[in-house]
């Protein structure tokens, strides 16, 4: 009897949580910890590249690199920037109906792999600084000044210096922004 009220409770919630046709609203925006709210630049830095030729070039101790963001880490100055030649989900067929356009899931794994490069903001210890971006947002447009590396995998890497944000898409009114 038990197990059955709890069942029943919670297929109540899922349904009550899954909402169906909430509006539209943009995820709230957690301020940019100080130290990365200097970050972000008043203009974009020029001699920005694409992330699939500043990964073909290889390491630079300065480079400037445009994309769309694909993945915020929650809680860290990280991010995935990806191939602005790779369009997002729902992009090019707005009828697609795709809901969650941000993480490209209409590619496959290497194609997201061969367009993406992580971003990091990192401390003097080299460890990814803990704090928000601000108002960046999935699927903007940036353009990250920085530190171009490869780690002994091979993973490209780019240790941010600033960034700059060029554009934010217009998304289908049905869309709900991950909160």
């Amino acid at each position: 009897m038990r197990l059955s009220f709890v069942l029943f409770v919670s297929s109540l919630l899922v349904v009550a949580a899954c909402g169906g046709n909430a509006p539209k609203a943009p995820p709230a925006v957690v301020p940019a910890a100080p130290a990365l709210a200097k970050l972000a630049l008043a203009q974009k830095p020029a001699g920005a590249v694409a992330v699939v030729d500043a990964k073909k070039a290889g390491p630079a101790d300065a480079c400037v690199v445009s994309g769309r963001v694909a993945n915020l880490v929650p809680g860290f100055a990280v991010l995935t920037l990806m191939d602005t030649s790779l369009p997002y989900c729902s992009e090019k067929n707005k009828e697609d109906g795709c809901k969650t356009p941000w993480d490209y899931c209409c590619e496959s794994a290497d194609t997201r792999t061969a367009n993406s490069l992580l971003v990091e903001v990192r401390d003097a210890n080299g460890k990814p600084i803990a704090g928000s971006l601000g108002d960046l947002r999935l699927l903007d447009a940036v353009t990250v000044a920085g530190k171009l590396t490869k780690d002994e995998h091979g993973n490209h890497v780019m240790l941010a210096t600033g960034w700059f944000r060029d554009a934010r898409p217009e998304l289908p009114a049905d869309l709900r922004w991950p909160q």
